[in-house]
């Protein structure tokens, strides 16, 4: 299914150069009337160039500036009901919905383009070879580190996820190689996260981190990175909200490799840990 072509020009605006982005904000301000344009009149009403029009087509994943008209005129109503923007002051519920629903849809589509495919089965190895996966992420990305925590701890897998750096540290310090650690941060530049995959890997750790689809720290610093689509930030932040769900999807896509290749193994000790929750519950009937 084709991706938004709004949504996609708001997530890679931040990394075009100016003559490109000054292109992208004049798309975004005004989308409809670009359907009648030609590129020398987009690049004019941009302060731009023609060949800048052709450049940021490519940029974003197009053949040539018709084909952007065609996806503009292809969505027209959806640019007319105003489901491309951050949540609006006293928005029906309705409207909420919709917009959710379009990003949620587009950034798991493009979670699924930048996961690679050979990254997420090597990880999978390495968690299968390791003796205990230690997890840290802030914020959101704690939600998350908790969930890899929850997924493989019931696989048979010794999982810590802890948000005391001091305890992970000296945990990973007496740690035997085959060790993990997995840093989540959506930005890939908090500084906690970077500290403590440093500390991880002079330790002789294998690292593994899930940030967005940037060239950030964290990623450089991992051993294998893992990356989910950008998330545009918006004033109320509802790509917060989607970027925690873009990891979360990443992390379903992990467990559920993880569980494919070690299936007997895997459906073997869920059924194990079901049985003992059960036995759990019975004490309170």
């Amino acid at each position: 299914m084709q991706n938004n072509v709004l949504l996609t020009i708001r997530e890679k605006m931040i990394a075009l150069p100016q003559s490109e982005k000054k292109i992208a904000e004049t798309i975004l301000k005004n989308p409809v009337r670009i359907i009648q344009m030609s590129a020398t009149e987009l690049a004019t009403e941009a302060g731009s160039s023609s060949a800048a029009v052709i450049r940021f087509c490519r940029s974003i994943g197009i053949k040539g500036f018709t084909e952007l008209k065609l996806q503009l005129s292809a969505d027209s109503q959806g640019i007319k009901d105003n489901l491309y923007t951050d949540i609006l002051s006293d928005e029906s519920l309705e409207q909420v919905k919709k917009k959710l629903l379009i990003n949620t849809n587009h950034l798991f589509r493009e979670t699924n383009n930048v996961l690679n495919t050979e990254q997420i089965e090597r990880v999978t190895e390495l968690l299968y070879q390791s003796s205990v996966i230690y997890l840290y992420g802030l914020g959101a990305s704690h939600i998350v580190a908790s969930d890899i925590q929850q997924k493989f701890s019931r696989t048979g897998k010794i999982a810590v996820c802890s948000l005391d750096q001091h305890l992970l540290v000296t945990s990973m310090a007496v740690a035997s190689k085959d060790a993990v650690f997995f840093g989540i941060s959506n930005s890939g530049e908090k500084r906690e996260v970077l500290a403590l995959m440093r500390i991880a890997k002079e330790l002789g750790l294998k690292t593994v981190s899930l940030t967005s689809n940037t060239e950030n720290a964290l990623s450089l610093e991992a051993d294998l990175p893992l990356k989910t689509a950008f998330a545009h930030e918006a004033p109320l932040r509802s790509g917060a909200t989607i970027s925690l769900l873009t990891q979360m999807y990443a992390v379903d896509i992990l467990f559920y490799s993880y569980a494919s290749k070690h299936f007997e193994l895997t459906v073997t000790n869920l059924e194990k840990s079901k049985a003992a929750i059960q036995r759990y519950n019975q004490n309170f009937n």
